[in-house]
């Protein structure tokens, strides 16, 4: 059984190009700091060379951030949410700040649609390497890590 997580927690991943941080706030201490090896412009290692990237470049993809979020998840409490800085921002395209685990897989699963060559996918989300890894990075942080959403700021 779950703990129930305390009120005033806190939990922000900001993505940049190189690593990514996130922050693990708690009522009466210091925030948690975690430095994580992916951004991005290093995602699978290296940069996604394709735009949208290919079905291989995902599942390196999906490996390197599976790795780095196991590495942390003892620390991570379940069921917290997730709050997002990011650019490009998720939120331009899946219209809202606020996105559950069903509308991001359902975006990851348009993602990989497109990288399977589907035109009709490919319609519906852009064709940016950038957007893609945002996008990969949050899927499998909801996927793993038991947030039921993410919330996105500026």
């Amino acid at each position: 059984m779950t703990q129930p997580v305390p009120e005033m927690m806190t939990l922000l991943l900001e993505i940049g190009e190189q690593s990514s941080q996130l922050w693990l706030s708690q009522p009466d201490a210091a925030p948690s700091h975690y430095p994580l090896a992916f951004g991005t412009h290093a995602i699978q290692p290296g940069p996604f060379r394709n735009a949208p990237p290919t079905p291989l470049e995902l599942e390196r993809a999906i490996m390197v951030v599976e790795d780095e979020l196991m590495r942390i998840a003892p620390q991570i409490p379940p069921g917290l949410q997730l709050t997002l800085r990011s650019q490009p921002s998720l939120a331009e395209v899946l219209g809202d700040n606020q996105l559950d685990r069903d509308l991001v897989e359902q975006a990851f699963g348009q993602l990989a649609a497109m990288a399977e060559g589907d035109p009709l996918a490919a319609s519906l989300l852009p064709r940016d390497e950038h957007f893609a890894a945002v996008l990969l990075i949050v899927r499998e942080w909801l996927h793993h890590l038991a947030s039921e959403s993410v919330l996105i700021v500026e």
